[in-house]
């Protein structure tokens, strides 16, 4: 059976890359949350206890990957996931049902 990764090995290499975007406490902890509903950055900062910056620098790093979106309402950027997909593995990771 080939799958769409057999016949695009490119693809073993974007998984992976989301995958390092993942490998961090704080980002698992921020897509985690963006799983909740659309949060602004203000509302990470508070909920996870990090910094602007610290929170700025993670957000960079999901949304380089395509794990996050984020759309401007007003003077605030609000983000949320990207692809429903996510939820699913993380499900798997952490153990949820």
């Amino acid at each position: 059976m080939a799958g769409p990764a057999k016949k695009n090995p490119e693809l073993y290499t974007r998984a992976a890359e989301c995958f390092k975007a993942l490998a961090h406490p704080a980002r698992l902890r921020l897509v985690h949350r963006l799983q909740e509903g659309d949060c602004c950055v203000g509302e990470i900062e508070r909920c996870l206890g990090l910094s602007q910056p610290n929170v700025s620098q993670h957000l960079k790093i999901l949304k380089k990957n395509g794990l996050i979106a984020g759309r401007r309402q007003g003077t605030k950027i609000c983000y949320r996931l990207s692809d429903d997909r996510l939820r699913v593995v993380l499900a798997a990771v952490l153990g949820e049902e």
